[in-house]
């Protein structure tokens, strides 16, 4: 967005990452989604490119590409989310935000610069506190939290296209809060969008059962009690 990409076109060209998702999710974990599901991303990355078909002088190539290459990085974590399949997603947002602090901080510093990062945070008041404390909390830790119990219980290939959905409400908000202008090109852009995720989520097949782990839990709690009052019995009779 600062190279010059309006932010509801740049909501919607990093769902892209929907596309990134199931390509590597078929290529590194094997999975295999419903044709209906392809369909519907088809569909999607339809709205997608009929965004992108837009380019120009106010829509430059190069903040384009930057969104496209962090739309393939989060395709990645989605991937590295589902493979780890950390048993308290909460904790592991926690501590993936914690070191990635110093990264970041490194990166600030090496392309923005010491002065720059100075004055942004001399800079703080209320409103920006308020933004940086809804982009930690609420997006990124809870956000993502559930983004990745969704993608450990369902799989990546299955929850991925329903991101798509962001650009509704991201393009929805730049035009009533930054007034950034919606033609009708954007508007069926974003329909597309919408429709290919009903039809993928039509096509998604079930994550994995959990009544054959609990079955297996209960019947050993039967068989011991069953054993217990066989052993039992004896003794009560010689009592």
């Amino acid at each position: 967005m600062a190279a010059g990409l309006p932010a509801g076109l740049s909501s919607l060209l990093l769902q892209s990452q929907a596309v990134f998702t199931t390509v590597f999710a078929v290529g590194l974990l094997g999975e295999r989604p419903a044709a209906r599901q392809w369909a519907g991303l088809g569909v999607a990355v339809l709205g997608v490119l009929l965004v992108a078909s837009r380019l120009g002088a106010d829509r430059p190539v190069e903040g384009f590409l930057l969104v496209l290459a962090a739309a393939v990085a989060w395709g990645l974590s989605n991937i590295m989310m589902r493979r780890a399949a950390p048993p308290d997603m909460l904790r592991f947002m926690v501590w993936v935000s914690a070191v990635a602090t110093l990264p970041l901080l490194g990166l600030s510093l090496l392309v923005e610069g010491p002065a720059r990062v100075s004055e942004a945070v001399a800079a703080l008041d209320g409103a920006g506190l308020g933004a940086l404390a809804y982009i930690a909390w609420i997006s990124t830790l809870a956000g993502f939290a559930g983004w990745g119990l969704l993608i450990r219980r369902y799989g990546a290939a299955t929850v991925a296209p329903f991101s798509m959905l962001v650009p509704f409400f991201g393009m929805g908000s730049a035009a009533l809060v930054l007034h950034e202008p919606l033609g009708a090109t954007d508007l069926m852009a974003g329909a597309l969008v919408v429709g290919g995720v009903l039809l993928s989520a039509a096509g998604a097949r079930a994550g994995p059962p959990r009544q054959p782990s609990g079955r297996t839990r209960r019947g050993p709690r039967r068989g011991t009690c069953l054993r217990n009052r066989t052993k039992a019995s004896p003794r009560r009779g010689a009592g």
